[in-house]
């Protein structure tokens, strides 16, 4: 027998390959949790290095003792005026952080709407008085706020989401008289779609307006689940918080942006909407395209523009649309945050950082306004620029007052 033939009609001896498919059931979750680390180990704040940075011209303003853990605030079409949305019992109770160290049965002071003229030497602190029905008051717990000026009657109207302990959120509208202090209740809001909201952003095109005045706004549900265990899971594998807007005209909730990582800060314009994702450390930014439906109806949708990351846990955003500036509050170090609040006395660990950025549209470069390693202000959750008193204004989670620098 030719040796030779034999040698070539020999079977290949069979090769196994790395991706066959027995081995996908490994790699697939490998490559998952691998993806899930790339993002949550820079979000750690771990490799962030923090240290005192441009706050030698930066003044604490305190208040009376309830003036505290203001997460939110708007300037007014008043220079020198902020309004700021505090809860004194957010040390204990905070849902979005999955934070509940109240008793069963335990009564809680209702959070408030704070008038501060930061402008003015000494700085006036004014809480509204509140004319409100008192099922809302009794539950009143304000997160984010944003102010409407109408186009055509200049009334100023309060937005406030309130996120009640033991009820369905909703968003509450004022109307804000100055000079008595006093804020007048005149609509609420309340829709299955905004189940979770944390940042709110008005639009004051009288075209999305309902017949009584109220406007159309855009709000950030910051997670998709309700139930606190799922959350903490949400928080570290899904992507699954959105962005809706609520067509005041039609009364319901439109698509905005869905899939998003801890959805939170909006702010912008008729035509300009920004969103930060806390947990992937970015803010997005879309333009609003306003269309009109076949019998008449306006309706708004966003198109992808641009992204731009930031060393930290992006919180509240602020657009000065004048300078084309969007200021962004957050959170550098964000493991010493969840520390700080899980700790049964906060008060005997260290405070956790404050940074405040600013990206600017116009170049697309960001760069950092203030950095503080907590000593003077920590848990900076959102900053804003006014530039006719050229004044960055500043509010912590847990902080007591404002932060106001000369800029």
């Amino acid at each position: 027998m030719d040796s030779s033939r034999a040698d070539n009609t020999a079977a290949v001896p069979h090769r196994d390959v790395w991706f066959h498919i027995k081995y996908w059931g490994y790699i697939l979750p490998i490559a998952y949790i691998a993806s899930i680390l790339y993002v949550l180990v820079p979000l750690s704040g771990v490799f962030v290095t923090v240290q005192d940075y441009n706050i030698d011209e930066c003044v604490k303003m305190e208040g009376p003792s309830d003036f505290k853990y203001c997460e939110d605030f708007v300037l007014s079409n008043e220079p020198g005026v902020a309004y700021v949305s505090c809860d004194p019992v957010r040390i204990q109770y905070n849902d979005i952080m999955g934070i509940d160290k109240l008793t069963p049965g335990e009564a809680v002071p209702a959070g408030a709407i704070w008038k501060v003229n930061y402008a003015e030497t000494p700085a006036s602190i004014d809480r509204f008085n509140m004319q409100i029905q008192s099922n809302i008051w009794a539950n009143f717990h304000p997160l984010g706020v944003a102010l409407d000026v109408h186009p055509e009657s200049n009334e100023k109207t309060l937005a406030a989401i309130n996120k009640p302990h033991h009820g369905h959120p909703s968003v509450e509208f004022f109307r804000v008289d100055d000079d008595q202090i006093t804020l007048i209740h005149k609509h609420t809001v309340q829709h299955p779609k905004i189940y979770s909201p944390n940042g709110i952003h008005v639009v004051q095109d009288v075209r999305l307006r309902s017949q009584d005045g109220i406007p159309s706004f855009f709000f950030s549900n910051d997670h998709y689940f309700v139930n606190p265990i799922l959350r903490k899971v949400e928080d570290y594998f899904f992507h699954w918080s959105n962005v809706g807007f609520y067509n005041a005209v039609t009364g319901q909730v439109e698509k905005g942006v869905e899939g998003l990582y801890f959805a939170n800060g909006v702010s912008g314009t008729d035509h300009a909407l920004f969103i930060s994702e806390t947990n992937k450390r970015s803010v997005r930014q879309y333009r609003i395209v306003t269309t009109l439906s076949s019998n008449g109806i306006p309706h708004v949708q966003l198109d992808h523009v641009a992204e731009a990351k930031f060393n930290m846990a992006v919180d509240n955003l602020h657009y000065q649309a004048e300078k084309e500036l969007l200021v962004v509050g957050g959170h550098p170090k964000p493991l010493e945050l969840i520390k700080y609040i899980a700790a049964a006395d906060p008060s005997s660990t260290t405070k956790p950082p404050s940074q405040v950025d600013v990206w600017d549209i116009k170049t697309g470069e960001t760069k950092t306004l203030i950095q503080d390693t907590g000593s003077l202000f920590s848990t900076s959750s959102s900053g804003a620029l006014d530039v006719v008193n050229s004044k960055l204004v500043v509010s912590g989670l847990y902080e007591h007052g404002l932060l106001v620098c000369d800029m």
